[in-house]
């Protein structure tokens, strides 16, 4: 790919949002991010419903009068965190007119942004044979080109292990950041990968990204296959009965994929190469509450 990675308008996502994280920040430094807690920050955050051993004197009075309901006030305290990127370099992910790899690496570097932007750590890792530090976490705005440079630069690889990887992912960063998986899950064990690293104690989501030729295949006839992982070509007729298998086929995966997710404590949101960032990052990613 010679073209540049990011235009100029998707830097202004950048400035434009910020990473959610629900979790609660501990042992980490001072820093812009805001994480609601319940006790020790003095600017307002959110509710949630009172429960027996809360402070009473955390309760809105106001609110119970309005709405005969007893919510405890959180408070945001200013706390730096982590937020890593993983990302799939596994073959498959160089399929589609636009590149799933491709689109990947441009969430990737928009995500990184904001992180920076709000005055947090950003790291990226790469799924490969083993884990692959391509960005080590670090903070400041004047990092971000090195960091989106090192990302377009990021090549898949011959050997893949996602479960090893994971493994180790979770050994090294383990309940110390928030994690974003960038991955069509197209892999064996991809189960094993989402059960590990809901184990692992951090925060995430996995961004399952296909391209728009998987979504809604347009081959109908006789097509030859090519896999992208080394098995070959395979020459088939695809009639309307196979097509509408192959559809049946996918959502039943897709739903698997979110659903083990969701079981995991993990958030999911499936985007198509094909979509621009500006919708993927205020529509699907803000629905999701990866983003505000």
């Amino acid at each position: 790919m010679t073209e540049r990675l990011l235009e100029p308008e998707d830097f202004q996502l950048m400035k434009a949002l910020s990473l959610l994280t629900k979790k609660r920040v501990t042992g980490l430094l001072i820093g812009e991010q805001r994480s609601p807690t319940q006790s020790g920050g003095i600017e307002f955050a959110d509710y949630r419903d009172y429960q027996p051993g809360d402070d009473v004197r955390r309760i809105d009075w106001t609110v119970f009068l309005r709405l005969r309901r007893l919510l405890v006030k959180l408070c945001a305290e200013e706390k730096e965190f982590t937020l890593i990127i993983l990302m799939d370099l596994s073959k498959s992910m160089q399929f589609g007119a636009v590149e799933k790899l491709w689109f990947a690496k441009k969430i990737a570097a928009v995500l990184a942004g904001i992180a920076l932007n709000d005055g947090n750590r950003a790291g990226v890792l790469a799924m490969g044979r083993d884990l692959q530090e391509l960005v080590p976490p670090a903070r400041g705005r004047a990092s971000l080109t090195d960091v989106i440079n090192t990302i377009a630069q990021a090549m898949p690889v011959e050997e893949f292990d996602s479960v090893t990887t994971v493994r180790h992912f979770a050994a090294r960063y383990g309940r110390k950041c928030m994690f974003v998986l960038l991955s069509d899950l197209l892999f064996p064990g991809w189960e094993e990968v989402i059960r590990g690293l809901g184990a692992s104690g951090s925060e995430g989501f996995v961004l399952q990204i296909l391209a728009r030729e998987e979504l809604e295949p347009p081959y109908l006839g006789e097509v030859t296959l090519a896999d992208l992982e080394g098995a070959g070509d395979l020459p088939l007729h695809v009639s309307k009965e196979i097509a509408g298998w192959y559809l049946g086929e996918l959502n039943t995966f897709l739903n698997e994929t979110r659903a083990a997710c969701h079981r995991r404590g993990l958030g999911h949101v499936l985007l198509s190469s094909d979509l621009s960032l500006a919708r993927s990052f205020h529509t699907y990613l803000k629905q999701e509450g990866l983003l505000c």
